[in-house]
């Protein structure tokens, strides 16, 4: 398997960081294109203090490595702070979709600038794209995030449902593709090089965190199971993020639907991957929610996020149960999580669409 590495992306300069206590105010309720297969990174140099962010090697003006099994490494420089942002169901190219991304591009200026972006699936409503040069890519990804904090950065994309499958016409490949097409105006081109999706399954280091996205539609997997918590088991660093569609756990409107595709096998498939993982970070549910570690008692040390606010909200039922474990949980608002790690600490924040911080906690280990 090769592994492809590209060069540092720089942070967007300005402004400084934030801060605040634990709490809650809540508003209201040569790419492998492919099925997989496909690992990207820049790993720590000494610990801590190496790592860069994957970036277009065209517009950074670094070049790219291809390793054999074990992957090839390219440090550019280290990254002391790590800054990410978490999205999903983004796809409706809405005003709520726009309100969300200006608010995302406030942050990472506030912050002295992001590095990457998680996209937690159904990148495009109600049906994901035919091809690379399909109408939606321009109003329902590269015009919402056409932004001054968002520009130059990479967007790790995952398949939803709405993107391929049961419930969608869209091509998976055609979502792989685009990540592969030049930077340009005419055909055969796109708008920027933000959309990375090098495969249906990938990984991606982004200094001393590792990024795992998965493929949730597909969870009759096996090769992608045994494929994907392999590479988690084997990595290094000091934070580990698995990312897909479907939550393992949810509070919100699709919690009896994703009962049922756990019991015909979702959930040992994502298991599989999880476990040794500090995070999985999910969408679906058109809501925000963090559920604390030791839901799973099979996974002790994993977090579960739902990030799926990214375009429009989904209410639960009055009588929906509400997940054991459950810090926080809203499906009053679009908005995004922010996740910063910088040694052994990682601060996670719900933002809303006003740019409210709903709710802020810092995980240790």
């Amino acid at each position: 398997m090769a592994a492809l590495v590209l060069s540092m992306l720089p942070a967007v300069a300005c402004g400084a960081g934030c801060g605040g206590a634990d709490g809650a105010t809540a508003p209201g309720g040569g790419a492998q294109a492919g099925t997989g297969g496909y690992s990207t990174g820049a790993g720590d140099a000494a610990g801590e203090g190496g790592g860069a962010a994957p970036s277009s090697a065209a517009s950074n003006g670094g070049g790219a490595e291809e390793g054999g099994a074990g992957g090839a490494r390219l440090v550019d420089a280290p990254l002391k702070v790590v800054r990410i942002i978490a999205i999903g169901d983004t796809g409706e190219g809405n005003l709520a979709q726009h309100q969300v991304a200006d608010r995302m591009s406030d942050k990472c200026l506030e912050v002295g600038g992001c590095h990457a972006v998680m996209m937690n699936g159904d990148n495009f409503y109600n049906h994901g794209v035919v091809d690379t040069s399909d109408a939606q890519w321009g109003p329902k990804f590269e015009q919402p995030y056409d932004r001054p904090g968002l520009n130059g950065l990479p967007f790790y994309a995952v398949l939803g449902n709405h993107d391929h499958g049961p419930s969608s016409n869209g091509v998976r490949q055609a979502q792989i593709d685009y990540s592969l097409l030049p930077r340009g105006d005419g055909p055969g081109t796109r708008m920027t090089d933000k959309w990375h999706m090098p495969a249906a399954y990938y990984d991606v280091r982004v200094g001393h965190v590792h990024l795992f996205g998965i493929d949730t539609v597909d969870f009759t997997s096996d090769e992608q199971a045994l494929d994907m918590s392999a590479r988690v088991a084997a990595s290094d660093a000091r934070w580990k993020i698995v990312f897909g569609h479907h939550p393992r756990y949810t509070s919100g409107a699709h919690a009896a639907e994703n009962q049922q595709f756990g019991l015909d096998g979702m959930f040992d498939m994502q298991r599989a991957i999880y476990c040794r993982a500090d995070m999985y970070m999910s969408g679906h549910d058109h809501n925000l929610e963090l559920i604390d570690k030791g839901r799973d008692e099979r996974c002790p040390g994993t977090y579960f996020a739902v990030s799926g606010a990214g375009s429009k909200i989904r209410r639960a039922a009055a009588s929906a149960p509400r997940e054991p474990g459950q810090l926080f949980y809203t499906d009053g608002t679009e908005g995004f999580a922010y996740l910063e790690s910088e040694g052994r600490t990682l601060r996670f924040e719900f933002i809303d669409k006003q740019g409210a911080v709903l709710y802020a906690k810092t995980i240790a280990k």
